[in-house]
């Protein structure tokens, strides 16, 4: 059994907790190891366009498939602007 919990949200998504655990045991418990897809620019009268995007877990490769949907599927939830660093 695989419990993710991820405590990142708006305005600031990406630097949420990512916590793992496996068979009732810990393994993953980071921050900061999530960055959006999504952008933000200004035209040329400075006005701000946010582009949402989805949130991509860097760590990802080192674990196998079945933590990797689970975890995908937590982050799916994440509503993600990448616009609330600006």
């Amino acid at each position: 059994m695989i419990k993710v919990t991820y405590d990142g949200k708006y305005p600031n998504a990406c630097s949420g907790a990512l916590i793992i655990n496996k068979d009732g045991v810990e393994i993953y418990n980071e921050i900061h190891r999530c960055h959006s897809t999504g952008s933000v620019w200004f035209d040329k009268e400075w006005s701000e366009h946010v582009e949402c995007g989805e949130l991509v877990w860097e760590d990802a490769d080192k674990f196998d498939e079945d933590v990797q949907d689970a975890v995908e599927e937590v982050l799916s939830s994440i509503s993600v602007c990448c616009g609330g660093c600006i």
